[in-house]
Order: structure tokens, then sequence, then C-alpha cells
């Protein structure tokens, strides 16, 4: 690249941000660019997508297609694809990671941050450049996704904000929420406050002070970023999906046609013209004639498939629509082998991110309760099973037989939340070898004609 394009791609790269110079400035251009037209655009998309996985109301965004009369005949079809997909895709929080910290507060700190993370995972995966804020509720670390806002950045690194600005949501979904003022948070390592549409500033704190001394945000990226802070995620499952819906809302549409169109010709009156199955049709002075379109509905449902397997290999998925019935795991694990290998990036990503959250709990801990994490925290990810109860139960028989693990070991393995220890799992075998007992000794009596352990 010559060093004119260089520099003109550096040029529109500025243009674009918002560099860090005084917070007045940033205020400013912070109000003017989550205004702009652009930047709404990019807002609607990905409020669009968010709409789709969590299938909010998205026949809305197919309606304009099927105007007039045809909703009277025929409801829209909108189909839930987005979430199964996505869901599908995320595999790094599956199974939740095991984090070594030596402080026995940290657990308590961070009750919710399993759950959250998995839901992190997947916004990250549909939508792509997100942040993650951390904060601090109830005695605990707060997890809240940031989807829509406004990056600052300083002159040395064009990719890494050092402050956050964006739009506070309504108090109301109404239609009253309109009326009401625009507010904006804003974020750097120093200062912390609120301001409105017009730059007046609402403190939130004394003189308006961030108390942590770090930014307590973290933007997680796609693993494809390379030059530029805006990388879309899976954009085209929503895409795809808003496809699907208007190709099956035709294929209804088709099949609520097939029967055709019934024309009367002839001085007629069609109001008298009664059809049916138990009818016989008798008309006089004219003639009933049917037009059918001759659609193939196959072959809709053919190209809708193959809108959906489309989709599905972008992202290292395979699916035949259960034509061949179940596999084994070993099958499944051949078939998602490049989806296993991009979960392996995604792995590494991942632990870094959670070394950066790490980070900004420590500061937040010191300052909200008092608490001194260590410096360091491990983390390790499990790697992803597929079922397959064959090679399972195989594997324990041979533990079983080579003294390797008992049934105390079996039930702690396959229920971790009910037999946290070795007592709990010893104490729900002794009982069942007790109620076993009894039943045995209730049953052999005289008077039970189905008499256990004894020829009748």
């Amino acid at each position: 690249m010559s060093s004119q394009l260089e520099n003109q791609k550096l040029n529109l790269l500025w243009h674009n941000m918002i560099i860090f110079s005084t917070v007045d400035q940033v205020i400013q251009e912070s109000i003017q660019r989550l205004k702009s037209y652009n930047q709404d655009m990019m807002y609607r998309n990905r409020d669009m997508a968010i709409d789709y996985y969590t299938f909010n109301n998205t026949a809305k965004y197919i309606d304009q297609y099927f105007d007039g009369s045809l909703q009277e005949e025929i409801p829209l079809y909108p189909v839930n694809m987005t979430s199964r997909l996505i869901n599908r895709i995320s595999l790094v929080y599956k199974d939740a990671p095991i984090r070594t910290v030596e402080n026995d507060k940290y657990e308590e700190l961070t009750i919710m941050k399993n759950s959250k993370m998995k839901y992190f995972e997947r916004i990250h995966n549909l939508l792509g450049t997100t942040a993650i804020q951390i904060g601090w509720q109830d005695d605990r670390f707060k997890y809240q996704p940031i989807i829509n806002f406004q990056p600052i950045f300083d002159y040395d690194d064009p990719l890494k904000p050092v402050a956050i600005t964006y739009l506070l949501p309504k108090a109301t979904a109404d239609v009253y929420s309109y009326s009401e003022p625009d507010m904006f948070m804003y974020w750097d390592k120093d200062n912390h406050f609120i301001f409105d549409e017009k730059g007046k500033i609402i403190s939130v704190n004394d003189d308006d002070v961030n108390p942590y001394g770090v930014l307590p945000f973290v933007f997680v990226q796609p693993v494809t970023m390379i030059d530029e802070f805006w990388n879309d995620g899976a954009m085209d499952i929503p895409l795809a999906n808003c496809q699907v819906d208007i190709a099956m809302t035709m294929l209804q549409h088709h099949i609520r046609s097939a029967g055709g169109q019934w024309v009367v010709e002839g001085r007629i009156d069609a109001n008298e013209v009664q059809l049916g199955l138990n009818k016989i049709l008798a008309v006089e002075g004219g003639s009933v004639n049917n037009i059918s379109a001759g659609v193939n509905i196959e072959s809709i449902m053919s190209g809708i498939k193959f809108q959906l397997q489309q989709v599905a290999q972008n992202h290292h998925i395979t699916f035949d629509f259960g034509m061949s019935g179940s596999k084994s795991g070993i099958a499944l694990r051949m078939e998602n082998l490049e989806l296993l290998e991009a979960r392996e990036d995604e792995v590494e990503k991942w632990k870094f991110i959670e070394k950066e959250m790490y980070s900004i709990e420590k500061s937040i801990a010191e300052v909200e309760a008092t608490v001194n994490l260590p410096d360091d925290m491990k983390i390790n990810y499990d790697e992803v099973d597929f079922p397959d109860a064959e090679m399972e139960m195989q594997e324990w028989e041979w533990k079983f037989k080579h003294g390797l693990a008992d049934r105390i070991d079996y039930l702690m393995a396959k229920d971790p939340d009910g037999f946290s220890s070795r007592e709990e799992a010893e104490k729900y075998l002794a009982e069942r070898n007790i109620s076993a007992t009894n039943v045995k000794q209730q049953s052999n009596v005289k008077e039970n004609a189905f008499i256990l352990n004894r020829d009748v």
C-alpha cells in the first residue's frame, strides 16, 4: 500500500473517531455522533439482530412486504431460528469454566458470573463488537452488556477506547417515553457522570470522580478483527432469518391458494354460488371456472432449506434436517470438527477477556467491599463432549472393573449439584440400601403372592 493511500485511510479513520482532548469536547462530539444518521443505522441493525435473537415481534420486519389485503387472508409467518444457530456456535461457556482465586470471598462476589458470561458470548457472536460493564450491586459484582455505545480513543491507540459514552434507557417503553429527554452516561478512568442532549452534566459521584480508577468496561472483539474497532459478528443469521420469514409467509400464501381462484362468468350473482365438497354446483346462463397458479410448493421448501444450510455452513454448522437419525458421539465430533477448531481460537480470546475483567473486579472489590483479591486468577475451560451413551457406559464399566471408580464416584459425576461431596453420596446410597431391605422384608411373608428371592 502506498504512503498516500495509508494517509487517506488514517485520515478517514480519525475522522470517524472521537479522540480524547477535553471532557467538554468529548461530550459535544458524543452527542453529535450518537445522533448521527450512520450511527443510528448501525444501532438499528444491531437492535434488529437482538429482536431476532429474542424473537421479539420480528413480524414487523417483514410487514412492509405484505401490504394490502394479503394479511386479511393469512397471518405473517415468522420463525425462530436466530437463537438456535447462535446458541449452537457459542461453545466456550457451554460448560462453566473453573476459576481459581485464592480468596474465599470471590465466589460469593461472582455468583452470577457464569450465567452472564454464557449470555455475553452469545450476544457477542451475534453482534460482533460489544462492551461488558463490570459494576457493583447488592454486595456483589454486576455484569451488564452495552450494545450501542460511542467509544473515545487516544491518539496512541485507535483500537483501544480510553472512555465510553452511551444512551441511557428510558424509564418506560411506551409512546410517552419519546417526550423524555435523552440522557447519556460517561466513563473514563478518572471521571464518571451523566449528561443530557444539551451537554449539561448531572453528577453521579462527588466531583464527578470515577472511584475505581479504571475504566470498568471490557471490549470484546471477534478473532477476525484487523484494523477497525467496529466488527460484525454473525449478522448474516438474522438477515437470513428475515429472508426465511418472507419465504415462509409466501409458502403459506401458496398453500392457501392451492385450491385456485374461482371465477364466475355470465349473468350470475356470485353471492348465490355456494362452493363445497359436499355440494353440487349447478348454474344457468353462465359458467364457473377455477384458475390455479400451479406453483411448485416443493421447490419453495427446497429453497428455504438451501437458505438454512447456507447460513449454517457460514458458521461451521452442518445439519441434514434429521434425515440421518441419531449419531454417535464420535460421528458428531467429526461432523463438527470445524466448529470445534473455531472454539479453540475463541477459548484463547475469552481467557484474555476474563483476565481483563478480573483486573477490573479487583479494583472494584477494594473500593466497594474492602476486599483485597490476589493479583492473579487462573481459569480452565473444559473440552466439549458430545453425548454417547454406549461409550459412557463402557467407560464406567471399565473403571468399576479396575477399581478406578465406584458408585459414589458415578453419582458425583452424574449429579455434581446434588452430590457435592462423597459424604452426601454415601448417605444417599445407605438410605437406598435400607429402603431396599425394608421392601424385601415386607414382601417375604406368606400372605404376599409375589415373594422375593423364593421359588413359588
